[in-house]
């Protein structure tokens, strides 16, 4: 992951620990441990459906029926079990992790070991208890090898050799339904992923690639300031690469001298405001702000401010000898070059932010285990000049529009503290380069291909992403007026009230919440905004977009754009919060819930196939966009949506008996989830993934309610549908990076794990124990 993606990426987790809950509520409890002969049975039993049965005799060779197993043989007992495996095509090849290192495994385990490596059964995590190739000591190894294991443990070995044969569905329902699909599609050269979403997304961008061009090539003189003009020009600004490159920094220059010049943090403040005034918020270095909904008062918004973000994990700034940390000075280092520092203070600055953000990341403030929202601290101009008398932030953001009736809050109190504490006389030539540095990163994107490779956002890949990020708002009208009908709107927006009145019903049932509890989650569910499609007034930029023809530049479109919108950011500061506003464009392929407004979204992008076919039946339809559709509704539920009351408030709403059973069966999920693996060795995180997991579970139990009110409902349809939806083709390191960054569990587990809790499931596919997809009744995870 490169630094500006793992930049982007630390922001967006902060933004979701704010948001969401997301800690652990109490301890796991220990798992019984097993014995070879329980583990030998298991694995035989497993393996009978595949393979021609090995002897019990010659699987347990060399251990005792008795004797307590441990990781090495449970690992062993497991090979022998399913025997000499079939050679790696398809997905299987696809999803084999890296081929572990077997020197040090006994000679007596090395064969077995051996044949699970050669089959993508054996991942590098089985032996060192680390993943992707990091490495513990020798003898830490032996000792993850010698530690005692569970059952669940070796459902988790079983549940690869399922995906390995991938043919039966009561052992691996994902697998089996998309088996065709996950064997033959291959990844294009151009993503990392197929199937599923991927394709939609892929489709809706050829969808918006044809709007494109036919507007930039219809010879058509489009009218002053319409849509067409706009996505016209602005596209021919970006392929004006010839253009682009000539100018070089130049149109940066103006900017970059006057922070030079800056004698104080009050010219440099001056810099600063000119720059956000001509080109837009992203062009302030020290407190870029962004407004979000109160969550005290969610009729209001207030100015968060982005404190800069740590470039390096935690533990690589004491590590300088670490290629990750090299790297990244190196970068900088670059950069600071590149905005005019001479070699010796580009070292020196660029030592001077590698300390400042070692000190930033150190001050993180840690989530603890109780899973609570946390109550953000509120700032005034006056409280910032109080913290950083230096600095006088209020002389920047008055500048800038920011009244002294706004009120601001950080993404996090300590780290801000220590940010705080670097605003120092002696550090005024450290953030004059921090701000050059800012300068030349966000908008170099806009300048010539070179600058834009080297130091620029890597998304603008072509005219049409440029389009579809800048122009959203107008190129999602055409989109909808061409690919969007009235009537599909019609029916989402029947289901979607179909799908509220059904989690009415079933809160109504539930015996573990007292009366008043019910009565404000009914409020709460009465209380949703859904949006659906497309908003009801397109937010259409009043930007002025100029063409090459009128001596207009990709830069200075950029530039008129963010100007416009950091206008608007003001002015949703002093007005009340509009919870018809789209937050997605029209196109994306998602859907949202916000739980601190209330309000659910669906696109028009995530309304077609595979989620929404307006010629499948209703169980498919059900089964796909349905379990969407209640999948947001439950967010307003999950461990994070629960501290929200019907108004979006961050509020204590729940008896108090009510919250404690929740905390228990959110638990219960998190530790139900917990170690399921993506592919070999990529374990889930049931705690990370909780509210998402919680969303899934949810989706599925509104869906078979509906269903088991109809006569004769298609629950195969259903199922098949649900599970089709999450189709993903990936190799095995992009599953280990979606892993480390996604909050949601891997695609096979939203499948797979998600249905294991519902008994129509096992009536409609007569699953047993023994099968994969049995899980025990009292074991299955029910909280809406």
């Amino acid at each position: 992951m490169n630094h500006r993606k793992k930049r982007a990426a630390i922001a967006l987790v902060l933004i979701m620990v704010m948001v969401t809950g997301c800690g652990s509520f109490g301890r796991e409890k220990t798992a019984p441990k097993v014995t070879a002969g329980e583990l030998a049975e298991f694995f035989l039993e497993a393996a009978s459906k595949y393979v021609e049965p090995a002897e019990r005799v010659e699987v347990l060779a060399g251990m005792k029926e008795s004797e307590e197993a441990n990781r090495l043989q449970m690992l062993v007992l497991a090979g022998r079990a399913f025997g000499k495996l079939p050679k790696l095509e398809g997905n299987a090849e696809k999803m084999a992790p890296h081929a572990p290192e077997l020197s040090e495994i006994p000679d007596w385990a090395r064969e077995a070991l051996e044949n699970l490596a050669g089959g993508g059964i054996l991942a590098e995590t089985d032996l060192n208890g680390k993943s992707d190739g990091e490495k513990k000591g020798k003898e830490q190894a032996k000792n993850i090898l010698k530690s005692s294991v569970t059952m669940k443990d070796a459902k988790i070995i079983a549940a690869r050799f399922y995906t390995l044969f991938g043919t039966n569905e009561k052992d691996d329902f994902y697998t089996a339904v998309n088996h065709k699909m996950l064997n033959t599609t291959e990844i294009p050269k151009t993503g990392e992923t197929t199937g599923g979403s991927s394709d939609v997304t892929d489709s809706t961008d050829k969808q918006l690639a044809g709007l494109i061009d036919e507007i930039v090539n219809s010879g058509q003189d489009y009218p002053k300031g319409s849509p067409q003009q706009k996505i016209r020009d602005f596209y021919k600004n970006f392929v004006d690469t010839q253009s682009r490159s000539q100018v070089g920094l130049e149109p940066l220059q103006k900017y970059l001298d006057a922070v030079d010049k800056a004698a104080s943090f009050s010219e440099l403040n001056k810099a600063i405001a000119m720059s956000v005034n001509e080109l837009g918020t992203f062009a302030n270095g020290l407190f870029p702000g962004i407004p979000t909904t109160d969550t005290k008062d969610s009729s209001r918004k207030i100015l968060l401010l982005m404190t800069m973000t740590p470039g390096l994990e935690k533990g690589d700034y004491g590590q300088p000898e670490k290629e990750e940390y090299k790297e990244y000075r190196a970068s900088l280092v670059e950069q600071l070059l590149a905005v005019g520092e001479s070699q010796e203070k580009a070292d020196y600055y660029a030592d001077a932010i590698l300390k400042l953000e070692n000190d930033i990341i150190q001050n993180i403030e840690e989530q603890d285990d109780s899973g609570q929202v946390k109550e953000q601290k509120y700032y005034t101009l006056k409280k910032l000049d109080e913290m950083m008398p230096q600095a006088k932030p209020s002389e920047l953001l008055s500048a800038i529009g920011v009244k002294d009736s706004f009120e601001m809050q950080v993404l996090d109190d300590k780290m801000f503290l220590a940010f705080a504490k670097w605003f120092t006389e002696d550090n005024l030539g450290l953030f004059k380069a921090i701000e050059k540095v800012v300068l030349l990163n966000a908008y170099s994107p806009y300048l010539g291909e070179d600058l834009a490779e080297r130091f620029g956002a890597t998304y603008l890949t072509s005219g049409d992403i440029a389009v579809q990020t800048y122009l959203s708002e107008e190129l999602g009208q055409l989109y909808v007026e061409r690919y969007f009908s009235a009537e599909s709107k019609e029916e989402i927006k029947k289901m979607t009230e179909m799908m509220i009145e059904t989690f009415k019903k079933r809160m109504e049932r539930l015996d573990w919440l007292e009366e008043n509890t019910k009565k404000e989650a009914i409020k709460k569910l009465d209380s949703l905004t859904v949006l659906i499609g497309y908003p009801d007034e397109w937010q259409l930029s009043e930007a002025e977009i100029r063409g090459p023809e009128d001596g207009g530049s990709l830069f200075e479109n950029a530039a008129a754009f963010e100007v416009e919108k950091w206008k608007r950011n003001l002015k949703e500061l002093e007005e009340p919060v509009d919870n018809g506003k789209f937050a997605l464009a029209a196109y994306t392929v998602n859907a949202a819930a916000n739980r601190n407004t209330n309000v659910l979204l669906f696109p028009a992008g995530i309304l077609q196939a595979p989620f929404y076919d307006k010629d499948a039946s209703f169980e498919a339809n059900l089964g796909a966009i349905g379990s969407t559709i209640a999948h947001e509704i439950t967010h307003m539920f999950d461990d994070g949506g629960a501290q929200f009351d019907s108004r979006g408030n961050l509020s204590d709403w729940w008896a108090k008996k009510d919250y404690e059973h929740f905390r228990m069966l959110c638990k219960k999920a998190e530790e139900f989830y917990d170690g399921h693996e993506a592919a070999p060795g990529i374990k889930v995180n049931g705690q990370e993934t909780l509210s998402e997991n919680i969303a899934d579970i949810g989706g599925i139990a509104c869906g078979l309610e509906i269903l088991s009110n109809m006569e004769n409902p298609d629950y195969d349809a259903f199922f098949r549908s649900y599970a089709k939806q999450w189709l993903r083709v990936a190799d095995y390191d992009t599953l280990l990076e979606l892993a480390e960054s996604d909050m949601h569990a891997p695609n096979n587990l939203r499948s797979n794990l998600v249905l294991s809790n519902f008994q129509e499931f096992y009536d409609t596919y007569d699953i047993k124990p023994g099968d994969g997809m049995y899980v025990a009744p009292e074991d299955r995870i029910k909280i809406w």
